[in-house]
């Protein structure tokens, strides 16, 4: 009899998009072994990343934001595989389970349940649990600068396309 649980799963995390934004727009980079920026899904991952995957069509709805994702984090584990970067976005980390570590742009702090944490944009940065439970965050991440410049090009053709389909 096959059993799972959180465990069993990639990276060792339970994690859902809960609601989208059509239009991905925000970049995801890393440092490579050269200590330059790459985007990370020109990298290989043993399983499909949550944010290269879609929610149903009734949740791809978001119209700034780009995504709200709820994860839970193992004891020892973090949220991403590397420290990474969002040139084009800022996001909000809210705790609402257990405790952990965040490291943002160098410098790292304690985090627990209630806590609401900032990560602006072009900030190395990444989530990890410290405590002896799962650490349970929500992820919101939006556009800025560049991203909502991305953003706003991406609906003005939909809007384009959608007329053209209606003639």
């Amino acid at each position: 009899m096959p059993i799972a649980n959180w465990k069993t799963q990639s990276y060792n995390l339970v994690q859902s998009l809960l609601f989208a934004n059509p239009h991905r727009v925000i970049r995801m980079l890393v440092l490579n072994e050269r200590g330059q920026r790459q985007e990370r899904s020109e990298l290989p991952a043993p399983v499909r990343r949550i944010y290269e995957t879609d929610a149903p069509p009734e949740r791809m709805c978001l119209q700034t934001i780009q995504c709200v994702q709820h994860m839970l984090i193992p004891p020892g584990g973090r949220h991403v595989e590397e420290l990474h970067i969002h040139p084009d976005a800022e996001e909000l980390v809210i705790v609402t389970r257990g405790t952990g570590t965040a490291n943002i742009g160098g410098e790292s702090s304690s985090i627990a349940v209630g806590d609401v944490i900032y990560i602006p944009p072009d900030t190395e940065h990444e989530i990890s649990n410290s405590g002896d439970d799962l650490l349970g965050v929500f992820f919101l991440a939006a556009p800025v600068g560049e991203g909502l410049t991305r953003l706003a090009e991406h609906q003005a053709a939909a809007r384009v396309s959608a007329a053209s389909s209606r003639d």
